[in-house]
């Protein structure tokens, strides 16, 4: 073969794999105008499970159309920049996996329509949505039982819990001097009272004449609540009861979508005192 047809053949492969990165940027663009928001929020886990299937379809269709027409996968986005490993040692540029395995999360999130990233995210962002229905539909079917049963386990506070009063006592129950009998042990015992809100594990005193922790302030003989937060916690969690079904909050049972997550995290990250220099240098 002459190199001129080389050339020619080199040429229409290139405007062949043009075209079809142009047809995908299209057919992509129409996918994320039809799926990339966010669904009804009565939307039904069959509606978006049906939702989330069709658009695997279309995107396979897409990326089948795309690989027959150049003979080859989609696009991938690399890291080609250079990073530093040490001060001692020069600025080096990943290779390999690794330009592919460290792109900027940042990027990722606005990949080029034309690759596989693209796809990629359109299809985690439905996907979420559809466990987050589910989540929901599971979470509005739990019986009473099984509400008691994650409220059992819901902790908040545990400053003094009863394996702590036990440990207490039978320290000194067991002491070799300064010890107590048993029947002083079970006096004890009965000076301290677990916290009637539903969410605390602690234990508090309610006698000033004990042995176990006398510096600790005692609260009445009839006192229901190791502090005042307590009580106001427990109605609170009285008036939720009230409105659905669960003591719990929302935020102990809510499913968080992977975008708000991910950006509270970013709002709460804390700036490193470096970073807020050169901000304001660069404002001066």
């Amino acid at each position: 073969m002459k190199s001129n047809e080389v050339a020619i053949l080199t040429i229409d492969n290139a405007v062949t794999w043009a075209q079809a990165r142009t047809e995908l940027n299209k057919t992509m663009l129409k996918l994320r105008t039809a799926y990339g928001y966010a669904p009804p929020k009565d939307i039904s886990y069959n509606e978006m499970d049906q939702r989330c299937k069709d658009l695997s379809k279309a995107v396979y269709v897409a990326m089948e159309v795309y690989v027959e027409s150049t003979g080859r996968l989609p696009d991938r986005m690399r890291n080609l920049s250079l990073y530093k490993t040490s001060k001692d040692f020069p600025l080096k540029k990943y290779e390999g996996l690794q330009a592919y395995a460290n792109v900027p999360d940042d990027r990722l999130k606005k990949a080029p329509l034309y690759t596989a990233e693209a796809a990629g995210n359109l299809l985690n962002f439905n996907a979420d949505y559809l466990i987050r229905v589910a989540h929901q539909e599971a979470v509005a079917n739990r019986t009473r039982k099984e509400w008691a049963r994650l409220e059992y386990e819901y902790v908040e506070r545990s400053d003094y819990n009863l394996r702590d009063l036990y440990d207490d006592l039978m320290e000194r129950l067991d002491a070799t001097e300064d010890y107590i009998t048993f029947e002083e042990y079970r006096v004890e015992r009965r000076k301290w009272r677990r916290c009637k809100y539903y969410a605390c594990d602690n234990y508090f005193p309610i006698a000033k004449d004990r042995f176990i922790h006398p510096k600790v302030k005692a609260r009445r003989p009839n006192a229901e609540y190791c502090c005042d937060e307590c009580k106001k916690g427990q109605e609170n969690a009285q008036v939720r009861f009230e409105k659905t079904g669960t003591y719990l909050p929302d935020h102990a049972y809510e499913y968080i979508l992977e975008e708000t997550r991910e950006r509270k995290e970013k709002n709460h990250m804390a700036k490193s005192p470096e970073n807020i220099i050169k901000i304001s240098d660069k404002s001066r």
